[in-house]
Formats: C-alpha cells, sequence, structure tokens
C-alpha cells in the first residue's frame, strides 16, 4: 500500500544519473544565478500577463519557465511533496478566480504559488531571496504598467463599475429638473417658505426665495438645485 512517505520520497529521489545530459541540465536549471533569473521572469512575465487583454507571447514564456524550474527542482529530487500540494492548490485558486468576482481567492492562489516556490530546494534562506528581489522587480513593472502605460486588469473590467455616473452621461441620483429654470408655476399652498406649486399639472415641492408667498399666486423658477426648486413670486 502506497503511504504519504513513498509519495514524498518519489519526489526527493535524485533521477539524474553523473554526467548525463539530464544531470547537467538539471544542475544548470537548479543554479542560483539560474533560479534567481527564472523567478524573476516568472513573476514579471505573469504580471505583463494579467495586464494584458489576451494571452500573449510572454504569459506563454513564463508558464514555460515555471514549468522548467519545477523540472529542474524535480530532476534534482529536491521538490518535497508539500511544493506540489501547494503549487496545484494554487493554480486551481487561480483559474477558479477567472470566473469567479473578487480577488480573494485569486489572492490566496497566487499565494500559494508563491510558497510553493519557496520551498522548493535545499535552501530556504536563498529561495526567499530569490522571491524577495522577484516580487521588488514585479513590483517596479506593475508601476511602469499602470503610471507610465496607464494599463488596466481586463478581468476586472467586468467587475468594477466603468461608465461615468455624472449628469453628462445621463446618469443622476434623482429627478433631474434643470429643465424648469424660468417656467412659470402657480402655487397650490402658501410657501412659507416651503410648499407645493404646479408646473403643467405637476406637482412638485418648492421654496421661495425667502419672502412669503401666499396660495395661488404665479411664480417663476429661478433655480435648480437637485430636488431643492426655488421660485420667486411674479408682480402683479
Amino acid at each position: 500500500m502506497t503511504t504519504v512517505s513513498d509519495i514524498h520520497n518519489l519526489f526527493a529521489t535524485d533521477m539524474t544519473g553523473d554526467g548525463s545530459w539530464v544531470s547537467q541540465l538539471a544542475n544548470f536549471i537548479v543554479h542560483p544565478i539560474i533560479t534567481l533569473i527564472l523567478t524573476c521572469l516568472i513573476f514579471c512575465g505573469f504580471l505583463f500577463q494579467l495586464y494584458s487583454k489576451r494571452i500573449n507571447v510572454i504569459g506563454v514564456i513564463s508558464t514555460i519557465v515555471l514549468l522548467i524550474f519545477f523540472l529542474g527542482f524535480l530532476l534534482k529530487g529536491e521538490v518535497n511533496l508539500l511544493s506540489i500540494i501547494l503549487f496545484i492548490l494554487g493554480v486551481i485558486l487561480v483559474v477558479i478566480e477567472l470566473f469567479v468576482v473578487g480577488a480573494v481567492i485569486g489572492i490566496i492562489g497566487i499565494g500559494l504559488i508563491i510558497f510553493s516556490i519557496v520551498t522548493l530546494g535545499n535552501s530556504l534562506v536563498y529561495m526567499v531571496g530569490n522571491v524577495v528581489v522577484a516580487l521588488i522587480l514585479a513590483i517596479i513593472e506593475w508601476v511602469i504598467l499602470v503610471k507610465v502605460c496607464h494599463r488596466t486588469i481586463p478581468l476586472l473590467q467586468n467587475v468594477v463599475l466603468k461608465d461615468s455616473t455624472s449628469a453628462e452621461a445621463g446618469f443622476t441620483s434623482h429627478d433631474d429638473r434643470s429643465h424648469l429654470v424660468g417656467q412659470t408655476a402657480l402655487t397650490l399652498t402658501d410657501l412659507r417658505p416651503a410648499g407645493m406649486i404646479s408646473i403643467d399639472n405637476e406637482r412638485i415641492d418648492a421654496v421661495s426665495n425667502g419672502a412669503f408667498i401666499l396660495r395661488n399666486k404665479q411664480v417663476r423658477v429661478l433655480e435648480v438645485e437637485g430636488t431643492r426648486v426655488v421660485v420667486r413670486e411674479l408682480e402683479s
């Protein structure tokens, strides 16, 4: 019967032979300088893909680099079961994020993928250093994409309301009565200074411009501020 320990030992087995091309390839991939370069390419590449409208060459290359990155450590037997589990869970959460509104699931997924990279190899401190350097470069890239290139995340465009809600765009939080300015109305009640007026058989709340206005008087609309309609009595 296969146990968790057996699975862990399988990933921890060095699959390279002395002097073989597989061994040379694995040693090249896990070299400290190469792992640093690959980590930076992964972070910066996926960030660029995140701010792209469609899958591009950079995103494809980043995915290949990530697979090569894991392959090197797998061949050297420096991949543990925890790294594999965290990586798979992270990828699943990131994929789910593509179909679910919000960003929490995606952030957790990215965090798990980053943590799976940190747990690779035999030097935790060095892998953490790689991730820190990659994050710094990714932050610089983010500043350039957002502040200089004015890029946005296309996936969020279906979540965030982009359209203007200004009056020019046709949106108001109340009935727009600005067209009433200059029109003549009849007071239905005394305005002390608030009361009711009628314009084209429509009852409208209004206030006088300060003076007391009796019922059944002709008034003119001076201004409209939101729902506040200000009127003045017409002289006989």
